[in-house]
């Protein structure tokens, strides 16, 4: 397992390293990469939960469906609770709540769902897919509230009407009623999501060749990072382990897998994007999905490696 996952984190790597140097050479703003990021939160992702879809109806993919949404809804909660504890309650400035929510939340959508694809192929995309839903129900609520220090302001609204979850609310019904996509519209929506890998990579390049280096060393990075990159996927999987989730279900131990995969993805992108919406400091929130980022390439095939045994 260690051995595939990271070639396949290899792979990943190079594609980042072409968008990173294009970076650098272009001098590209983050202007420009924040406008590629919304391509694929309000296009390509969506199109991937209906193209993973497009598949004849069974109980048992939809009793796995269930079972990842279950194991998603834990892992984010815990992930929620983890960065709430450890990142002491003391901490109540900008620095702690942009912290609480890049250890909070992983970037499934750009990492995880491209490794998973790569690693157990395109058939099990779609569990990967069904915790992106669950990462933008979180953060448009529990995440807007840590940036916000409160969560009276919170909207249900921007929770519910969000590409992943309007995605979801349009795939599954078509799964459930065998409807599948006519030609032209089947094809296209293919098309679109298989962007997903190449695209999301070139996206990560871009985002850590607009980074300051010189700020990967500060404290509140590196102890946001390793809760985000070791100390949450090993505690999520000690709890799958003590429970024996995997024996829940036939396929449990690969669902199982591909989730603690989607744990252990490195601090969202959407970090940066909120935090600047939310008028604290973009640029440190920058620095820790860079350095999450680039620490995934070494300690998520230890997790998945960790995961199998």
């Amino acid at each position: 397992m260690f051995a595939i996952v990271f070639q396949q984190v290899l792979i990943m790597f190079l594609l980042m390293l072409a968008g990173f140097v294009y970076a650098k050479l272009a001098k590209m703003k983050k202007e420009e990469c924040n406008r590629l990021c919304n391509i694929l939160l309000m296009i390509v992702t969506p199109c991937l939960l209906l193209s993973n879809l497009q598949r004849p109806f069974n109980k048992e993919i939809l009793q796995e469906l269930l079972f990842s949404l279950g194991l998603a809804v834990f892992a984010s909660l815990l992930a929620v609770a983890v960065a709430y504890l450890l990142i002491s309650p003391k901490k109540q400035g900008e620095n702690g709540r942009m912290e609480r929510y890049g250890a909070s939340f992983g970037n499934v959508g750009f990492i995880g769902i491209p490794l998973i694809t790569g690693i157990f192929g395109a058939e099990y995309a779609v569990f990967a897919v069904v915790f992106v839903v669950v990462f933008h129900v979180l953060s448009w609520t529990l995440g807007v509230g840590m940036l916000k220090g409160s969560f009276r302001e919170v909207s249900w609204r921007e929770a519910i009407l969000n590409p992943g979850v309007l995605s979801a609310l349009v795939a599954v019904p078509l799964f459930v009623l065998n409807i599948t996509l006519p030609s032209p519209i089947g094809p296209a929506v293919e098309y679109l999501s298989s962007l997903n890998t190449p695209l999301a990579m070139l996206v990560c390049g871009f985002f850590i060749a607009g980074v300051d280096w010189r700020r990967f060393g500060q404290k509140g990075v590196l102890y946001a990072s390793a809760l985000r990159l070791v100390v949450i996927p090993l505690l999520t999987m000690a709890l799958y382990w003590a429970l024996g989730v995997h024996r829940w279900i036939g396929d449990g131990a690969t669902l199982v897998l591909v989730n603690l995969i989607a744990c252990a993805c490195p601090s969202a992108i959407a970090t940066s994007m909120m935090a600047a919406r939310y008028r604290l400091d973009g640029e440190y929130t920058s620095v820790i999905v860079a350095v999450t980022t680039v620490g995934c390439l070494v300690t998520v095939p230890l997790i998945a490696m960790l995961g199998q045994r």
